[in-house]
């Protein structure tokens, strides 16, 4: 072997992490130059028709509501409608800048969290390549990347106790899509196990909204409109389940709306059950959600629990939990298999509604696929919370006292114990 070479073999050993690194965001960047150009169903019927009213408008198109999403993306979108960009490709890149700021917190999150030194990387290729991720933003022109990126980076400044970093990361979330709500059930569970944040910690979610809402107020917006913008949205859609294979995908036809006026009380009860029955659990077993790994079984089953049982679902809702799933399969590499059927799943979902209805399963045989996985995950998960000791009770400041006390006792019974036995011993030194 040449010198030359050599040195080439012993940089490349050195810095090899660094160097796939930046292979994968080589590869990131070729897959997400595809589809730029692809016009979906939302952006064909919704997506471009609101940027076109918006620029339109101009700054005072703000003072009132354009389409269904929230106010901070309406505002980002009428910050790009001021530029020579067409929408298109604007809708598709601020969800591709995106698509990486997420990996990049997968990886960080996976680093804090792993003890492998390829674990952040194997995280940062799985989310950035992932035919969800690429699919969503790329040919869907969908922002689901943007919420979820704030999810994971409250979710790494939870374990680094840093815990109003963590709520201003969740209250970003909320800025962007309610879905921040698939998580929100874990965080509370956080809350009633560990006792380490307050319930004033959960308003700020609501009050970093609130903040990012402001300028359009200011606009002229009605104050009212910036709670009103979800509750409309709720309202928005009328199917129990929008190509979404959950529950419901066994039981009914989706798009027909009388399923949906009569099962939705009944979903959101199941639902609020389901979920309630996990925080008995949770205080029953008396397991920490400190440990990162409950935390992040508390997350996937309370993501996918109101995938599986809420009305209106639709395939895009399942980008939250498949994420998580995956992070937890390189961190803790368990489920791996279960991590990527999920996925898959959730590429039949976008397979149908991007490209003409192409079924790569009948949705009731994906439905069967994800119950099955979700019912396994579930009693894996509780095995796991039941195999696992209590975690000691805090000492509070009277127990210290209480123990204090107590060693102070003993120290002076034995001090007393100590002289006695030298002064017996003194009178009798034949006995010493």
């Amino acid at each position: 072997m040449l010198k030359i070479e050599k040195l080439l073999w012993d940089f490349v050993q050195k810095h090899l992490i660094l160097l796939a690194f930046i292979a994968v965001t080589g590869a990131g960047v070729a897959l997400h130059c595809n589809g730029h150009d692809f016009l979906s169903g939302d952006l064909n019927c919704y997506l471009v028709p609101w940027w076109n009213e918006i620029a339109g408008k101009g700054i005072e198109g703000l003072a009132s509501q354009v389409g269904n999403y929230n106010i901070p993306y309406q505002i980002i979108i009428f910050l790009l409608s001021r530029t020579n960009m067409e929408p298109v490709i604007a809708y598709k890149l601020v969800s591709i800048v995106f698509d990486f700021a997420l990996a990049l917190s997968a990886a960080l999150l996976t680093r804090s969290l792993s003890k492998s030194k390829f674990a952040p990387l194997i995280a940062y290729a799985a989310v950035l390549c992932s035919f969800n991720t690429w699919l969503n933003s790329c040919f869907w022109g969908q922002c689901d990347s943007i919420y979820v990126t704030f999810i994971v980076l409250a979710i790494f400044f939870l374990f680094k106790e840093k815990h109003i970093p963590s709520f201003i990361m969740l209250g970003l979330a909320l800025a962007f899509k309610l879905q921040v709500i698939f998580i929100l059930p874990a965080f509370f569970y956080y809350y009633v196990s560990t006792r380490k944040v307050s319930l004033l910690h959960f308003l700020i979610v609501p009050a970093v909204n609130f903040l990012l809402c402001m300028p359009a107020v200011f606009c002229g917006r009605p104050f009212n409109e910036i709670f009103t913008v979800y509750l409309e949205q709720t309202e928005t859609y009328h199917q129990i389940q929008m190509n979404c294979p959950n529950v419901y995908a066994l039981m009914m036809e989706g798009n027909n709306t009388i399923y949906f006026e009569n099962f939705k009380p009944a979903a959101l009860a199941l639902t609020a059950l389901m979920l309630t029955a996990g925080l008995v659990f949770v205080l029953k077993t008396k397991v920490s959600l400190d440990d990162p790994r409950c935390f992040f079984m508390a997350a996937i089953w309370s993501s996918y629990t109101m995938l599986m049982f809420m009305p209106a679902m639709h395939e895009r809702y399942s980008y939250l939990p498949d994420l998580l799933i995956i992070l937890f399969a390189v961190i803790w590499c368990k489920y791996i298999w279960a991590a990527i059927l999920c996925n898959f799943i959730s590429l039949r979902g976008y397979c149908f509604y991007l490209f003409s209805e192409y079924q790569m399963a009948d949705i009731r045989y994906a439905a069967i696929a994800l119950l099955a996985v979700y019912i396994y995950l579930t009693a894996q998960f509780a095995r796991d919370f039941l195999s696992r000791p209590c975690p000691e009770p805090p000492i509070t400041e009277d127990a210290n006292i209480t123990e204090s006390t107590n060693n102070a006792e003993n120290t002076e019974n034995t001090e007393n114990t100590e002289n006695t036995d030298n002064a017996e011993n003194t009178k009798n030194p034949q006995n010493a």
